[in-house]
């Protein structure tokens, strides 16, 4: 873990510069980002898909609910989130610094499940960040894998309304690569349906010749003996 601290004033986290790289996500709150991502925030669009846990189609980490919104299952999904997250971090979007805490203890609680505070190494008094990181991780107490990702993707969603455009251009690519893979394998089928058709009628063919043969060896049997 690398950390750099700037600024005199180590007890306050938003008024400090914090950096942290964790599992390769990394932690650098930007209060001129956190601004930016405010604005972003309030043009999202009113077209986005939700993940709210009223939401009329029931549970919101229900396979069928996840697929029948984003397209994707709860596992990819996440993939996708994480690897946006990684990928515009910083860049596409700048979630504040509890945001990022919440995301990276998310993230942690899917890869190695509820804080152990017997594997994890000790934490200076001075660190704040990895104090800081350490309580929001224990926050999580035992939540489930599966609620992870879920909680995971609608923070990440909420914080940045670029996910959802993210989400639906992968939507699209997995369609299109889905609708080539129907169409190779109705290809297949149609190949397998034509083999099959003329190797029926080379068996067809084969059966006749040989009835037409039997039928020209009984004739000639027949003419030899009306001729004795």
């Amino acid at each position: 873990m690398a950390t750099e601290v700037q600024s005199g004033d180590l007890n306050s986290a938003n008024s400090s510069r914090l950096e942290v790289s964790i599992d390769g996500l990394t932690l650098s709150p930007d209060s001129e980002g956190e601004q930016e991502q405010a604005e972003a925030s309030a043009a999202h669009s009113a077209g986005n898909p939700e993940l709210s846990d009223d939401g009329e189609e029931g549970d919101p980490a229900s396979s069928a609910t996840i697929e029948g919104r984003w397209g994707f299952s709860l596992v990819e999904l996440y993939g996708l989130a994480l690897r946006f997250f990684k990928e515009k971090d910083g860049k596409a979007f700048h979630p504040t610094y509890e945001d990022k805490l919440r995301l990276v203890a998310l993230h942690k609680q899917v890869l190695l499940g509820p804080y152990n505070p017997d594997a994890s190494p000790e934490v200076g008094f001075f660190d704040v960040l990895g104090n800081d990181r350490r309580k929001e991780w224990a926050s999580l107490g035992n939540m489930e894998k599966d609620e992870a990702m879920l909680e995971f993707v609608k923070l990440l969603n909420k914080c940045c309304s670029l996910f959802a455009p993210f989400v639906a251009s992968h939507k699209i690519e997995k369609e299109e690569e889905e609708e080539e893979q129907r169409r190779r394998e109705e290809e297949e089928r149609e190949r397998l349906r034509q083999e099959e058709e003329r190797r029926r009628r080379e068996e067809e063919e084969r059966l006749r010749r040989e009835e037409e043969e039997r039928r020209q060896v009984e004739e000639e049997r027949l003419r030899v003996e009306q001729q004795k």
